[in-house]
Parts: structure tokens; sequence; C-alpha cells
């Protein structure tokens, strides 16, 4: 499957500026990909990082990228963490494809301090959900649906924010990469689905609710 990092870095750096790093946080990144984002964070705040990641190919580009930095081969579901052992959770494109989310947030909520908070950029219905695609958008949530996801897991959403144009950007970019056809297979819904859903790229920021 290919990998989706919507708005790169610098959507990466809007996410965090609400999650006041410093070098003595420890930030996990659920889903790290080839592990451009914990570069960016060591890089730009110095603080500790780990990560998870399920595809050995990325895992292995992630852990090249940043020698000595744990990165876990799980899914969300299944965090090897203890308890309350992070200030911060990034999900970058990621959460829409947890198989389990009401699992998986239970899960991160779990890891997560108290107080401590999540950054969740993703793709998101403006309109109404679609049925579950089978490409990159394996799941569509409206606002609402999020929200709850977010809320049953003691996560209270407290900044929202609509990132644009940012998939519509990609989507003309694996146009012009492979065709009109092949791009909207790889996304897994098709022109009218799309449209119907009204497809956007949100910025969420949860903080875990104090015991």
């Amino acid at each position: 499957m290919k990998a989706l990092r919507p708005g790169g870095a610098e959507l990466t750096h809007r996410a965090l500026s609400f999650c006041g790093l410093t070098a003595a946080s420890r930030l996990l990144d659920i889903g790290c990909g080839r592990g451009e984002s914990l570069s960016l964070i060591r890089e730009r705040w110095g603080c500790k990082v780990a990560g998870i990641e399920p595809y050995a190919v990325r895992r292995e580009q992630a852990q090249a990228a940043n020698p000595g930095v744990e990165i876990a081969p799980t899914t969300a579901e299944r965090l090897p963490f203890v308890d309350e052992s992070f200030d911060v959770a990034l999900a970058e494109c990621s959460a829409s494809l947890f198989a389990d989310p009401a699992a998986a947030f239970a899960e991160i909520s779990r890891v997560l301090k108290p107080g401590s908070i999540i950054a969740l950029t993703d793709v998101y219905a403006r309109e109404s959900a679609p049925t579950a695609a089978a490409g990159m958008l394996r799941q569509l949530y409206t606002l609402k649906q999020w929200r709850r996801l977010l809320q049953a897991a003691g996560l209270r959403l407290s900044h929202q924010e609509d990132c644009g144009r940012v998939m519509q950007n990609m989507l003309g970019q694996l146009i012009l990469e492979h065709g009109r056809e092949a791009a909207y297979q790889i996304i897994g819904l098709d022109r009218c689905a799309l449209k119907a859903a009204g497809l956007g790229y949100v910025l969420l920021i949860a903080v875990k609710e104090e015991a």
C-alpha cells in the first residue's frame, strides 16, 4: 500500500504547534511510515520519540533514517508501551486505516499521560460518509464520527481545522503520475463517490481527560 502524507512537513509543523513540545517530551508516531516526521521532530525539538509501523519495508526505511529510535512492528490496536508513557501522540493519515478504531483509540489513550495530546491529521467526509473503500481511503468519517471515536476513548476534542485543498492537491498529483482511472483505483473510491462525500482533510487536536 502506498504511503499517504498529505500536507507534508508544513502540516506536521502545524499539527505539532498545538502540542507544546520540549526536549523533555516523549512522542509516539502512530504509523510512522518511512520516518519523515520522526526525523523532523528529532531535528526541530530534540525530544524523545518512538513509532509504530506494521509494514516491514517502511519500518526498515524509518529505522535507517532514525537510528536508535524504537519503531515497533505493530498496529495501534496493540501498542507495546506502558500506561501513561507519552506526552504526545501523532497520527498522520493513519487513523482512518485502523482496523478497529475503538480499540486503537483506547490504546492510544492508555499510553498517553492525563492532560496529554493527540494530534491527528486525516481525511474526512464533509457531507456524508460513503461505504468503506478498498484503497488508500479505507474509511471516511464525518467530523461527528471522528469526535465520537475520540470521546469514547476519553479524548476531548480541543481544536479542529479544515486543511483546505490538501487532499485535492494530492489527488491531482496522483492523476498526473498515474492517470485518472488508476488514481481513483489507488484512492479506492470513484469520482462520483468522492464528490458525494465532500472529501476533505482535517487537523484534530484532542486532550486526554484527567482521571
